[in-house]
């Protein structure tokens, strides 16, 4: 085993497992540099650590969890982790049939994961407060009413109820990526705390800058292979907005109507549509 991170420049540092690794060193190395975070890759260690009752009571300690390339066959290969505040499930399987309920897992406040619908009380979980998600299967899924969850991101899903939505009373973050499904998206409204949001490869997505300049609190837009646009002058509403990004547009309309962006004392801004390309950021 040794001392490393998952990308370059994060911060945290990881014990990194490598086969034929003991109980006695993980707790040793553990102890000795004060790490309690933990990478377990598959592809060079295999999946037997998860299912080894001698690394349970160790595993227990950990507190932020990056599996990549595992096969999780029983629920407890990951509640086994029962103080684990960060999960980040990369490049994995859910297989078997028992349930996940996440509410075993009592201090967990941010979880990367792929949906699987093994999965329960994923919206309801009392400290999670960040929940990046991809490939949500569950079809005319209603979001419902949450007050704890702050970021929210889907990536690829079946088509849900997305008007439900703003049941996340305080998201101040809200990722969506690659869903077709999206068309309407008026009841962006209804966010009071929103601050940063983030579609990208939501092609059908209509109305777009008009709906987001009814969001007063927003802070960030990032807009990524939306198609054309009518025009951006709703944005001058936004008092609050310091970073405005669009890439890989379709056509803006309206690109004549464009230099009240300058005059937006606090916003740093990229555009990169067919016919209109423009920015301040250095």
């Amino acid at each position: 085993m040794y001392i490393g991170t998952t990308i370059q420049g994060r911060a945290d540092q990881f014990i990194i497992l490598e086969k034929n690794d003991s109980v006695e060193d993980l707790s040793s190395l553990m102890e000795e540099k004060n790490i309690y975070n933990l990478i377990v890759s598959g592809k060079d260690i295999g999946s037997e650590f998860l299912t080894s009752d001698s690394f349970s009571e160790l595993f227990s300690k950990i507190e932020i969890l990056h599996l990549k390339n595992v096969e999780i066959n029983k629920s407890e290969e990951l509640l086994q982790f029962k103080n684990v505040k960060r999960l980040e499930i990369k490049n994995s399987k859910f297989k078997g049939k028992e349930d996940v309920d996440w509410l075993q897992l009592e201090n967990l406040e941010e979880l990367f994961t792929i949906f699987s619908k093994r999965f329960q009380n994923l919206f309801s979980h009392p400290t999670l407060k960040t929940l990046f998600i991809e490939k949500f299967e569950e079809e005319g899924f209603e979001f419902p009413v949450n007050y704890q969850l702050e970021t929210l991101s889907i990536e690829k899903s079946k088509e849900c109820i997305w008007s439900s939505l703003p049941n996340f009373k305080n998201l101040k973050a809200l990722y969506l990526v690659g869903i077709p499904s999206i068309f309407d998206i008026s009841w962006i409204a209804e966010f009071s705390q929103l601050e940063d949001v983030d579609f990208t490869s939501c092609k059908n997505m209509e109305n777009v800058i008009e709906s987001l300049s009814e969001v007063k609190s927003l802070k960030t837009i990032f807009l990524g292979y939306l198609g054309d646009f009518n025009s951006l002058f709703p944005l001058k509403n936004l008092n609050h907005l310091q970073e405005l990004t669009i890439e890989s547009g379709g056509k803006l309309t309206d690109k004549k109507n464009v230099d009240f962006l300058n005059k937006m004392p606090h916003l740093e801004f990229s555009i990169e549509m067919k016919n209109c390309v423009m920015g301040n950021e250095d």
